[in-house]
């Protein structure tokens, strides 16, 4: 079952039926037509900036007279994206495009928002002053954990400069719980240096952490990325079965989350055994899972420094992968098996709050026990700044998770 703490969306559902009606009178023009769809967009545009529930748009014809084209056109685009909103069928960038090309400027300029996370935050006046103040919370409290705990810094996993782990915790006994931790930043920006702030409350309480680096775009394609995290995940797990270690949780915040959803394939499940049954709670905290529409997004993707084509959009996204082989694992551990928990902030915009909800939605179709939580008051950037702190609810379940294990054990 999925769990809502707090959605911060208005209540109900409100339902908007268009009815599209021919009069026998031929004085019904195009122009009047043209009003109408534009009419319906812009209802539905209301409906879907007020965070209401599912819109439904019924267009049919009292008589046998066909509307022209490029109603008839408008119409379907209409019903393909209300459908969605209201969670009926999965809308793909193709959804809101002009047939064979990119999106039109006006969808790219309402894409630019979706995905640019901090032009939703409320704590600052300024999206600038949302990420300057991210950026120097982290980097001061991985400083300060760097300073205070025991570490083991620069474990490498790959060839890369930045394929590399930092350990958090070195005094704790060998076979201590590990957490692992994937930083976001869009596949391009920040490092593990920066990203050791949710060390401390864990360490303190007896579970190590490790901080995962990796390449950045445009150094690599986000396809050579995701090739990446599968061997920092094999190192992890391997690492874990050396040291006797029986519980593995792992994390990842928006890109991280990304990267995480996409590792835990068939060829990944293949390459590491039995060894997959340590991993018991994967945290996928306020994630991207489709990766089509921000392609286009110059914010996100200029010059697509991610290498995102035709080709690879579709596999690159999370939500269209099949989760199937993990299924045997959650049956046979029952009690023990892995759990996934999407988290997801109020004031993360409305695709990243839909994407959780259609991946929570993808995990459980394939018999994964997964929980969905919307942290009331938290935007992209806090929820995961308050990982420094014992009383956060992400860092209280990460606990409750590896106790829980602890008394299968």
């Amino acid at each position: 079952m999925a769990k809502q703490i707090g959605t911060g969306r208005a209540g109900g559902e409100d339902r908007l039926i268009t009815h599209y009606t021919h009069h026998h009178r031929r004085c019904r023009s195009l122009i009047s037509r043209a009003v109408l769809v534009v009419l319906c967009f812009a209802l539905a545009a209301n409906q879907y900036q007020s965070g209401s529930g599912t819109v439904v748009v019924a267009a049919a014809a009292a008589s046998t007279t066909t509307p022209p084209v490029q109603v008839t056109r408008w119409l379907g685009k209409l019903s393909r994206y209300v459908q969605f909103r209201g969670g009926k069928t999965p809308l793909t960038c193709q959804g809101m495009m002009e047939e064979g090309g990119p999106p039109s400027e006006s969808t790219l300029i309402t894409w630019e928002k979706q995905y640019s996370p901090s032009a939703w935050s409320v704590r600052f006046p300024t999206p600038a002053e949302v990420i300057d103040y991210h950026v120097k919370f982290v980097k001061s409290e991985s400083d300060k954990n760097r300073e205070q705990l025991e570490t083991l810094l620069d474990v490498p996993y790959g060839s890369g400069d930045r394929d590399k782990v930092d350990i958090y915790g070195e005094n704790l006994p060998p076979d201590a719980p590990l957490f692992v931790y994937v930083h976001g930043g869009y596949w391009q920006m920040l490092e593990k240096e920066t990203s050791a702030y949710p060390a401390k409350p864990l360490v303190d309480r007896g579970v190590r952490v490790m901080i995962v680096g990796y390449e950045l775009c445009p150094e690599v394609t986000l396809e050579e990325l995701v090739r990446q995290m599968k061997a920092a995940g094999e190192f992890v797990l391997n690492y874990a079965t050396e040291n006797g270690v029986r519980h593995i949780s792992i994390a990842g915040h928006s890109a991280g989350a990304h990267l995480i959803a996409s590792m835990l394939d068939r060829p990944f499940m293949d390459a590491v055994g039995e060894e997959l049954a340590l991993l018991k709670d994967v945290y996928l905290i306020s994630g991207v899972y489709n990766v089509q529409e921000l392609r286009y997004t110059k914010s996100v993707n200029k010059d697509n420094l991610l290498g995102i084509n035709d080709a690879n959009a579709k596999s690159l996204s999370p939500l269209y992968a099949s989760y199937e082989h993990l299924r045997p694992i959650v049956e046979q551990q029952q009690g023990g098996a892995l759990r996934f928990h999407v988290y997801v902030a109020e004031h993360d915009s409305d695709v990243f709050r839909e994407m959780a909800v259609k991946m929570s939605e993808l995990l459980r179709s394939y018999g994964m026990r997964c929980d969905l939580s919307v942290l009331p008051g938290l935007d992209h950037f806090d929820i995961v700044e308050k990982l420094a702190s014992a009383d956060h609810t992400i860092t209280a379940a990460i606990l409750a998770g590896v106790a829980a294990t602890g008394e299968k054990s």
